[in-house]
């Protein structure tokens, strides 16, 4: 559980969580996760009431993650990457539980923050080649070298219920679609450290409530 120094919000939650990885074809694992979580969201103040407003984001609430992956060898130093993870709820969610479907491990040509949703999904796709570096003393003991080119999407409904209680919406826009594709290079030294340099280029549509809508983004 946590809650504000001001006591604004308490929320308690509690968990369950099943992850695993199967070597299923030849050169290729999947991995795969599961977390179911319900919780109660107490809004201790008239400010944290405001906040949640005709959402009726405060109380009990439930909502379950999940992901699957695979990486398959294809040929000699190229391998192929698909993702998808996503969220559904049970109702209108407050923000601490909200999907993100925006940054660097999601929806790559987003920022941190966007795409914030109730209920949501992305997939990434990429084409990766591993190459091994030279065991320069700065590099480690046996450094690599992945150059990779990939596709993200995200879908979302930024509230699970988009009735503000009065005959009206929450959103004019709840339906949210992010994309992006770019590029990446990761040096690494299993065990010792990876730094990885990513560019992407928005494809989709900008955020409504984003702060920064740039077409192109870099994370290092």
């Amino acid at each position: 559980s946590n809650s504000s120094p001001r006591g604004r919000k308490q929320v308690n939650i509690g968990s369950a969580a099943i992850t695993g990885s199967v070597a299923d074809l030849p050169g290729g694992l999947t991995g795969f996760g599961l977390v179911g979580t319900t919780g109660n969201v107490g809004l201790r103040s008239e400010f944290s009431r405001d906040i949640s407003g005709d959402a009726n984001s405060g109380g009990q609430f439930a909502r379950f993650n999940y992901q699957i992956n695979h990486d398959q060898q294809v040929w000699g130093p190229f391998s192929f990457y698909a993702g998808v993870n996503g969220q559904l709820a049970n109702n209108n969610l407050d923000a601490s539980q909200k999907f993100l479907m925006g940054g660097p491990s999601a929806v790559r040509a987003y920022d941190i923050g966007d795409g914030s949703v109730d209920e949501g999904v992305v997939g990434t796709a990429e084409v990766r080649s591993h190459w091994s570096l030279p065991a320069l003393a700065w590099l480690g003991n046996d450094p690599s070298l992945t150059l990779a080119t990939f596709y993200d999407q995200g879908w979302g409904e930024q509230w699970r219920n988009n009735d503000n209680g009065r005959g009206g919406r929450l959103a004019d826009s709840n339906n949210l679609n992010l994309a992006g594709a770019g590029l990446y290079a990761t040096v690494a030294d299993a065990g010792n450290y990876a730094l990885t340099m990513t560019w992407a280029h928005r494809t989709g549509n900008a955020d409504p409530n984003a702060v920064h809508d740039d077409n192109d983004r870099f994370w290092v």
